[in-house]
């Protein structure tokens, strides 16, 4: 059986997890032979669940680079619903045993198909053509380490193959999630109190802070079994944020049209939260009773503030599940075919 934790010991164990995870991708990346990657190369990440929501920050660090890049649904590509025709394809699977990125990567071309995950000896490892572990620490089922760690390996990826430089900022990392997991404790416990008084959560981000983002939602849906969506900013000015009420919340990530969405619903009663580098004195709607200010340290890499927006997310969940009847680990609904067999 594969290691597991409960949330909070897998949270709390991410400066630990985070620098094996940096050895580990660092040591599989010496050995990969894989090439540089050649200017405006293609990428194609294919995953599910919480790993495609990580693909956000690694999408727009390549767009940032002049290459061209999106998240693939493994499912679509598997079953013939979408065609990827990538010069590099990263096959994301935390487990290493989820059937649809592992049946996804049969439809890619040999030589093109690089894993991530952090058991690399299970099946993922027949079906792509070099594999980068993160370490086999032990996750939590509502993902927390493995994540992260995700996302740092992506900055190390890029840096070995000549796209940007990203292992000063990998090397940063673990000792920034303890900084955050520190810090940000107490303001983590009014977030939690917001988003467990809510009937509903919207979450929004955009760029990089899109990772954060659809990771929250998705911790909000599995953790705290409250519906909830994540959009990307100006998608969500775009109809979305209609149906807010003052029994719902509403998370933002960002500091650009971000800092100004909450000027529109706080006079409504939403509680908002926002989380951001932004000045205070640029925030329209600073100082109202029902919004919530989380600030971000400044100079922030891109997967660094990623995962800083991760761990504070993180943080907030398990603030919330102190208000509900119910454990965090807890899943009402099992299904049978989301994982193989471990080797």
């Amino acid at each position: 059986m594969e290691p597991t934790a409960s949330f909070v010991d897998a949270m709390r164990a991410q400066p630990e997890n985070l620098a094996r995870a940096r050895e580990t991708v660092l040591r599989d990346l010496a050995s990969a032979g894989l090439p540089r990657w050649e200017a405006g190369d293609s990428v194609a990440v294919v995953a599910m669940g919480a790993s495609l929501n990580s693909s956000h920050a690694l999408v727009a660090a390549l767009a940032g680079a002049g290459h061209p890049a999106g998240g693939v649904v493994a499912s679509d590509l598997a079953d013939g619903l979408a065609v990827v025709r990538a010069d590099h394809n990263i096959v994301v699977s935390e487990s290493g045993r989820s059937p649809e990125p592992l049946a996804a990567a049969r439809k890619l071309a040999a030589g093109t198909r690089i894993g991530i995950s952090n058991f690399p000896d299970q099946p993922i490892r027949d079906e792509v053509d070099a594999v980068l572990g993160l370490g086999g620490f032990p996750d939590s089922p509502v993902y927390t380490s493995g994540f992260t760690a995700t996302i740092l390996a992506y900055a190390l990826l890029l840096d070995h193959v000549g796209v940007r430089e990203g292992a000063a900022e990998a090397e940063r990392i673990p000792g920034r999630v303890a900084d955050v997991l520190r810090d940000y404790a107490e303001a983590a416990e009014t977030v939690g109190r917001v988003l467990a008084g809510a009937k509903t959560i919207d979450v929004v981000g955009r760029g990089a802070s899109l990772t954060a983002a659809a990771e929250l939602s998705l911790m909000v849906r599995e953790g705290l079994r409250t519906p909830s969506a994540a959009f990307e900013t100006f998608q969500y000015l775009h109809g979305p944020m209609e149906v807010l009420s003052d029994d719902d919340a509403l998370v933002i990530f960002g500091d650009g049209r971000e800092v100004s969405i909450p000027s529109s619903v706080l006079d409504a009663g939403v509680p908002v939260v926002l989380v951001t580098a932004a000045d205070p004195a640029t925030i329209p709607a600073a100082g109202h009773a029902n919004l919530t200010v989380i600030p971000l340290p400044a100079g922030l890499g891109l997967f660094e503030r990623a995962i800083v927006e991760t761990v504070i997310a993180q943080l907030a969940i398990a603030a919330a599940i102190e208000h509900k009847p119910y454990p965090l680990e807890e899943f009402l609904y099992h299904q049978d075919d989301t994982k193989l067999p471990v080797r």
